[in-house]
């Protein structure tokens, strides 16, 4: 067997083989090189790179583990991990939690600065998120979550999560709050859609404009769980407040990014004085 321990020889892995035998072959070159200044861990980070950028290695195709390329590359299972976790890092693999590494998908891109719903984008454009509601329930209001909308501590609210998937994979998990008396009976509605679409469509609730902030932090066991990761993964928290026509604040919802499946991009608006 070429490739002892990886796949077993069946025609459902035969594309697979492929790949890992083409990938093997780049890196087999490496070791003769062995006068390059380039560290070892950088080589075969450049190699796998070249390999998904040429399209050898395709989207959530697997990577061998760190010690089946420590053994082909004569390299301490150090310098292998190092290698991989590089190219995560890097946003070109991901991890499944015990499943290994996998290429990464390309990135979604989201526009905050153009746009509210990520949702109803994607689905004007013909690249819709399939999107699995995990609970929805009518809550009070906590302390935090009142103050930036504007409303009494203890004030019913409609309260759901969502995970967002893009051809299966997960790609955020979203909590929402909407304030239970702007719109009736919302949790009735089919909540696998554009949450500002809905409210739009069935509670003629119309979005101004949206109060967005970005940061990086640990993830909660649960957030973890639905993204396949080990608990306290960094990711990417996207805090956003919607505010409707009138300028009152109706929805605050949090969204929790797998780091290396994102691209935010806004558009800086310079005034200058006459």
């Amino acid at each position: 067997d070429e490739f002892p321990g990886i796949y077993q020889e069946t025609s459902a892995h035969s594309s697979l083989r492929y790949e890992h035998r083409h990938m093997f072959e780049d890196l087999m070159q490496l070791s003769k090189t062995k006068t390059s200044t380039t560290p070892q861990y950088r080589q075969i980070v450049n190699s796998i790179r070249k390999d998904i950028s040429t399209g050898v290695l395709k989207e959530h195709a697997p990577l061998p583990s760190e010690r089946i390329i420590a053994e082909r590359q004569k390299v301490s299972r150090m310098t292998a991990r190092r290698a991989l976790e590089t190219l995560e890092l890097e946003g070109l693999v991901y991890s499944e939690k015990r499943r290994g590494r996998f290429v990464s998908p390309p990135r979604l891109t989201y526009d905050i600065s153009s746009m509210v719903s990520l949702a109803a984008h994607t689905h004007e454009h013909g690249n819709s998120l399939e999107i699995d509601v995990i609970s929805s329930s009518i809550t009070d209001a906590a302390a935090r979550v009142a103050a930036l909308l504007g409303i009494l501590p203890g004030t019913p609210l409609y309260q759901y999560t969502r995970v967002f998937r893009s051809k299966g994979h997960a790609i955020f998990v979203e909590t929402e709050y909407v304030v239970a008396s702007v719109c009736p009976n919302f949790l009735s509605h089919n909540l696998q859609q554009s949450t500002m679409k809905l409210l739009e469509n069935h509670h003629n609730i119309k979005t101004q404009h949206g109060d967005v902030k970005i940061r990086m932090r640990g993830m909660t066991a649960i957030e973890a769980q639905w993204l396949g990761l080990q608990e306290n993964h960094a990711g990417i928290e996207l805090e956003q407040l919607v505010y409707d026509t009138n300028n009152r604040p109706f929805c605050l919802g949090y969204q929790m990014w797998r780091g290396e499946l994102a691209e935010f991009s806004a558009r800086a608006i310079v005034h200058q004085n006459d």
